[in-house]
Parts: structure tokens; sequence; C-alpha cells
């Protein structure tokens, strides 16, 4: 056998291996190649419907609040137009063709910007009102955190790219904030247009087609047809729905603050409003002075001391509001009270106040003190009011702690608010 022979035979086996017909057609085996590529989970506009939807929960009294004004305020009125037209600018981006996106495809990244946006809006819903008390709502600062939901949740649901897309309708949630249209004093008709205006050039540039070339598009493999649509799945769906129901709890709070507040935040309680003629039947009395046994809060100018027994309720306005930068705490510590305890407790109508207990000079006596800011009307505009109940009791009294005259501080809340109610 020559030289040939050898080569042909070693050959041949190689070929007989390299014509075997595989056990299953090309075309299956590429397309199970392809299949793990697929990522399983609903179409991006079902997942942003989700996304949005969950929002509108979390934030449905906030929402209800906006066309509450109509058609007495018009421009409150117009501002629950804003939700309306960013739901619709999100229909027509859904409904476009896409355009050129950032690249990418990170789930990680969906989760740590979605979680951050996510409990950065849902812990300031639950914890700024406690802090801030009525102020919170007065500004109505619910409404900042409205758009930082939103974009955490279509993050965290259907990433990052959708995020960046639906960025026009997310920003857009902004212009419901009705604080920045009082504080400039904008006319009912001008704020209408405005908001109109810009809603309408808005919708015209995202949804009309644009007659440009597109220089750069990305390309992505067959099987990714969900363009790089992280998520949609179970978790992240889950995370959305717990953080909504939570911040809708938090959000219902604004109907507790609703008696003090107009629907844009504006109060309802007039400035130096007396407080009831009766309160935990205890008749009011107005007293002249002040008794050198209690701390001295500030000038009398604008200033009104009411009885109720051995109450003494102080209601200070102050027209430039100097008088209100030093809180009790520290007036009463410059006049040699001494602090023994101090907590904050919740007053009703969304009023957070402050119950703290001194020790009076010459040791003798203690001093409970119940105080709380809230903004209160005035032909000036809006203004910070300070209410401080206080009363001097023994120091072996069982009453030192306090309770009794926190109770007659929220029967003092009730009264003021009930009274703003009916004011016309």
């Amino acid at each position: 056998m020559n030289e040939a022979g050898l080569t042909s035979a070693r050959v041949a086996p190689a070929e007989g291996e390299a014509i075997v017909t595989p056990s299953r057609p090309l075309e299956e085996v590429a397309r199970a190649d392809a299949r793990p590529q697929f990522r399983q989970g609903l179409p991006s506009p079902v997942q942003v419907g989700l996304a949005l939807g969950a929002t509108g929960i979390a934030f449905a009294t906030s929402l209800a609040s906006l066309s509450a004004g109509l058609p007495q305020r018009v421009t409150l009125g117009a501002l629950g137009l804003v939700p309306l037209i960013s739901l619709l600018l999100a229909v027509g981006i859904a409904l476009r063709r896409r355009r050129p996106e950032p690249d990418i495809h990170d789930r990680y990244l969906d989760y740590i910007l979605g979680l951050a946006l996510l409990g950065t809006a849902m812990a300031a819903m639950w914890f700024l009102p406690r802090s801030m008390s009525i102020f919170f709502w007065s500004w109505r600062l619910d409404m900042v955190w409205l758009p930082l939901f939103a974009a955490g949740a279509v993050t965290l649901v259907c990433g990052a790219r959708a995020a960046w897309r639906y960025r026009v309708p997310i920003v857009f949630l902004f212009l419901a904030w009705p604080l920045p249209y009082v504080a400039a004093h904008i006319s009912r008709g001008l704020g209408t247009a405005s908001i109109a205006a810009i809603g309408l050039a808005v919708l015209a540039v995202v949804v009309l087609p644009r007659r440009r070339r597109i220089i750069a598009r990305h390309t992505f493999p067959r099987g990714d047809s969900s363009r790089g649509r992280a998520g949609g799945g179970l978790i992240a769906v889950g995370l959305v729905c717990a953080a909504a129901i939570l911040t809708t709890v938090a959000d219902r709070q604004l109907q507790t603050a609703a008696p003090l507040l107009e629907a844009d935040g504006q109060p309802k309680l007039a400035a130096l409003s007396r407080p009831a003629t009766t309160i935990d039947g205890l008749l009011r009395t107005t007293a002249s002075d002040t008794p050198t046994t209690l701390p001295n809060w500030g000038s009398r100018a604008n200033h009104e001391s009411y009885r109720y027994g051995g109450v003494v309720v102080d209601v200070l306005a102050p027209g430039d509001g100097r008088e209100l930068a030093l809180s009790p705490t520290a007036l009463a510590t410059l006049q040699g009270y001494r602090l023994e305890a101090s907590r904050a407790d919740d007053l009703g109508a969304g009023v957070g106040g402050h119950v703290e207990r001194y020790l009076a000079p010459g040791g003798r006596m203690s001093l409970l003190v119940v105080w709380w800011d809230w903004p209160v009307r005035s032909a000036a505009g809006a203004q910070r009011e300070r209410i401080i109940v206080e009363r001097l009791v023994p120091l072996d009294l069982k009453a030192a702690r306090g309770d009794d005259l926190l109770h007659f501080a929220r029967q003092l809340v009730a009264s003021m608010v009930a009274e703003a109610s009916t004011a016309p």
C-alpha cells in the first residue's frame, strides 16, 4: 500500500464523520439556541401601564385634590389636566416608532435606580409629614414626590431604557405642583392658558412624526425582540405594588389635613382667630397680662393670650415672622426654665405638636407646654402662626406628665379647625 493509499484511508473516516446527518434540522437547532435570548414577560406598553397605574393608586388622594378647585379656582382646576396630558404623552410614546436610546442592558442598574427612586418617594411621604407637620401639605410637597415615584416604578418594572424613553411625561408631572403658581401670584386665566399651551406643544413634539434621517440606530440580535426590556418579572411588580399600597396610606393623610387647607395648600384658618368659648368644660377669658410665673414668649404686637382656668393659651402671629425664629424651648431656657422632657405628638387635622416639661425657676413647680406652628391666611398672604398652651403644676402632681394638657390641646385644635371649616 503506497503513501497515497495511506492518506486516503486516514481521510475517509473524517469525511464520514463530517457528513453525518444531525438528529434535528438545522432550523430547530438555531431556534433552540436563540430561545434563551427571549425575555418572557408582558409587552412594554403593558408594563408601563402597570407602573403608571400603581403610581395613580399611590397618589390617588393628591391627584383627586387637583381638580377640586373647579370652577371656583380655575388655575387649580387646570392642574388636573397635567396628569391627563402626561398619560397622553405616555400613550403617544408607546405607539410611536422607537428611536435611538441609551445602550443600557443591566438589570442590576434597573433595580438600583428603581429602588432608590421608589424608596425615596415612599419614605418622604411617610416621614416628612411627621417632621414638617401641616406645612408638608400646605406646600403640597406630595406633588413633588409623584414624578419620582413614577420614575422609580417605570425603571423597576420596565428598565432604565423605558424610563429614559418616557422621561418627558414623567418630568411633565412636576407642573402639577401648585406652590409655584401660588407663590408667583399667577392669575387664573394665565395659569390655565400656560398649562394648556405647554401641554399641546409637548404633545405635538412628542407624538407627531419627525421628518429627519436617523443617523445612528442600534442593531440588536434577532432573538432579543424586547430590545433590552428589563424586568416585567413578578418580583419587580410585587415591589411596586407594595410601595403603592404603603404610599397611598401615607397620601391619605391629606384628607385629615384638608379641613385646614384649600386644595392647593392655602390655609383656611384666619390669623389671630379666637379659640372656642368653651373647651373641655373650661370657659375662655382674656388674659390682659402675662403672669410673672410664666415665660415671656414675645412682644404683645400681634399676640393674644387667653385663659381656660389654669391653662393659658398664647396665639402669636407676628407680621414679619422674626419673633418665631426662636423656638419656645430656646426662649424658656433663656429665662431660666430647665427642659426635663420633650416629645412630638399628633394633635389631629394633620398637625404635629411638641409636648415639653420644664422645671420652673425655684425648683418647686413644673411648667407644661404644648406648642405648634401652622399656616394661616391674612391680608398679607399665608403666614405662620404659633400656638402655645401652658400650665404650671406642682412637682408632686400626676398631671406633671402633661397628658391632660395634651388632651386640652387636641380639643383646642379641633375647635379651631371646625371654626375654619365653617368660615366663608
